[in-house]
């Protein structure tokens, strides 16, 4: 995507549209009429409605991030004395040394709408209002305006406006300047100063962490229309949710969940409907270059079954998925979900299971939710642990039946095996408001410390982790009542639930779309910090990766909290990577979509 430039003057014309905006501001308020407090933070800040004002509220926003890269923050409007209608917010193009990245299509803005949450998720959590779902002023699927904007201020309670930049490829290193503009009732009110410095690198479009979190596709359409309704529905609003998801640099499995159809009376599999549905997320043809991470592909997909048949019956279709695969060169992110969560009195059966699959076909990959354990080698291929399953905290019994640290899965690693790990209520307490022991670990709760949120990808590089599986982007939309009334599934506030149902009656607009949640923000800010280290380890600053992964967490469960440290640890990986880049050494992860190569360290590693 090419940039457009400025014909010469236009920065200073910028320049005295903002100084003119100002003007107009200061002439619509009188110096002792302040209708509105508003102050900006970055994006691992949680806002809640009664939070006190900051004692040194920040007036400015300044930004770094690297080309492919989306970066957010936020702007919090406080209503004094008396509710304000009409608020809104624009931001205006950021203009840099040779060109301008133009808001229009790359500057989103949301309104932060609050959640209630009755009972906290555990010791870190707490009950009370909760900034989550984000509603865009236009959004990136239909480009349609909702309704959140303008706001109606309520009186001395907070407002948070979530605004997310993308940096298109093709954008020249440098800084850019440009303004948020805020009007009450159409007048002009403040500019807040914004300026962004792209670094002289670009992050790959696709993932360099696998993931395969789960979606839902009919408790989508019962959630959006209020019943089922056709699989029409189903495979439209499952791409649209997959498109969001592979934004934030997720992909999913279950998906529309229909498998590929068989002919009456035969074995065939046609597998028209379903290229139709995963083929251009796979082929890396759905995010083109008119969309950020342009040829983005998923890295995992997984090899669905019909139900109703037994493995021998099985047997047959084991072979076309890979065959199909095969020629479609997706093979190498095809898996069989072969159970979830197994307890230990089923591994017979579930190790059976596995070597039927791979009698069928050898090339059939199965993935187990379960840690490393000899009843279950040679059926499982990736080994997908809990994550508290991987270190003992110490003063508590164990929380796991088995317990397998990193090093038990050298063997495993080294004979082709996958390791990947997820995170589940373990991490706050299942159906409890979890105590001391919960404390730490790594969540996706609404409550849960920022940094929370984001950390795991970063502990996934700590330890050598290929993968990360979620069981659930949308639990809640198959359960009774509105998600938008309650996330609060399995004793967390929002476990299991990353999206909201943007139904119009809603949010506005004619078009269903998906409501994205600051978590599913924060996942993704937490896998662009895994790129960060993994190009690190690829152009020889693997000592930098392997002392900023160290700095900020010393074990699973024990990390540094304060977001003023993650920031500067990726600034200071930002810096030393843009400085490679200008040497002339130019990183794969250049290139728009993620490759199988092997990743070169500087350094060897030594994991714990």
């Amino acid at each position: 995507m090419k940039l457009t430039q400025r014909a010469p003057g236009t920065a200073f014309l910028f320049c005295i549209a903002v100084v003119l905006f100002l003007d107009l501001a200061l002439c619509g308020v009188h110096a002792d009429d302040k209708p509105i407090t508003w102050w900006t933070t970055h994006a691992l800040e949680k806002t809640q409605p009664l939070d006190p004002i900051p004692r040194e509220p920040a007036n400015s926003v300044e930004l770094w991030a690297a080309r492919n890269e989306f970066e957010p923050f936020q702007i919090v409007l406080r209503a004094d004395g008396q509710d304000l209608p009409e608020v809104d917010i624009e931001v205006t193009d950021l203009a840099g040394p040779k060109g301008t990245i133009p808001a229009k299509n790359n500057v989103t803005i949301y309104f932060v709408a609050y959640i209630t949450l009755k009972v906290p998720s555990s010791i870190e959590g707490a009950a009370g209002d909760w900034p989550d779902p984000l509603i865009p002023r236009i959004d990136r699927y239909t480009g349609e305006k909702r309704n959140a904007f303008p706001i109606r201020l309520a009186a001395g309670r907070n407002q948070t406006v979530w605004i997310e930049v993308y940096v298109p490829l093709a954008t020249p290193p440098g800084e850019y300047t440009g303004s948020a503009l805020i009007t009450v009732g159409g007048a002009a009110y403040a500019a807040i100063p914004i300026t962004l410095h792209v670094w002289n690198f670009a992050l790959p479009s696709t993932s360099s962490l696998k993931t395969s979190f789960g979606f839902n596709g009919v408790a989508a359409v019962k959630q959006h229309f209020g019943k089922y309704t056709n699989d029409h529905d189903i495979l439209r609003l499952v791409q649209m949710y997959q498109k969001s998801a592979l934004l934030h640099r997720i992909s999913i499995h279950g998906g529309s969940m229909i498998p590929p159809r068989i002919d009456r009376g035969g074995t065939a599999f046609d597998w028209s409907a379903y290229d139709i549905e995963v083929g251009p997320f796979l082929d890396g043809t759905i995010l083109t270059d008119k969309d950020p991470l342009p040829g983005a592909k998923a890295t995992t997909a997984d090899l669905r079954l019909p139900p109703e048949l037994t493995d021998d019956q099985n047997r047959p279709y084991y072979r076309q998925w890979i065959q199909h695969f095969r020629e479609k060169g997706w093979l190498d992110r095809l898996f069989y979900y072969l159970r979830d969560e197994p307890r230990i009195e089923t591994y017979r059966k579930v190790a059976e299971k596995g070597r039927a699959a791979h009698r069928a076909d050898p090339e059939v990959r199965n993935l187990v939710t379960a840690a490393l354990n000899r009843s279950l080698e040679g059926a499982v291929d990736i080994w997908v642990p809990l994550i508290n399953c991987f270190q003992m905290k110490p003063g508590f019994p164990p929380y796991c039946e088995q317990l397998a640290p990193r090093e038990a899965y050298g063997r495993e690693l080294a004979s082709g095996k996958g390791l990947w790990w997820y995170q589940s209520c373990a991490s706050h307490g299942c159906n409890i408001i979890g105590d001391e022991y919960f404390r730490g670990w790594p969540s996706y709760m609404i409550d849960a410390p920022p940094v929370a949120n984001r950390i795991l990808q970063w502990l996934a590089w700590k330890y050598g982790i290929e993968g990360e599986l979620y069981f659930s982007m949308n639990e809640a939309f198959g359960r009774a009542g509105d998600p938008w009334d309650s996330v609060s599934l399995f004793g967390g506030n929002g476990d299991g639930t990353l999206f909201y149902p943007g139904r119009p009656a809603r949010i506005g607009g004619a078009s269903d779309i998906p409501i994205e949640s600051i978590r599913l923000k924060l996942i993704r800010e937490g896998l662009e910090d895994y790129e960060y280290l993994d190009l690190c380890s690829q152009l020889g600053l693997g000592e930098l990766a392997e002392s900023s992964s160290k700095s900020i967490a010393s074990h699973i469960y024990q990390w540094d909290h304060r977001p003023e440290t993650l920031y500067a640890l990726r600034r200071k990986m930002g810096d030393a990577l843009s400085e490679k880049d200008a040497s002339g050494v130019v990183p794969r992860a250049v290139e728009t979509t993620s490759k199988t190569t092997p990743k070169t360290d500087a350094v060897v590693r030594v994991l714990p």
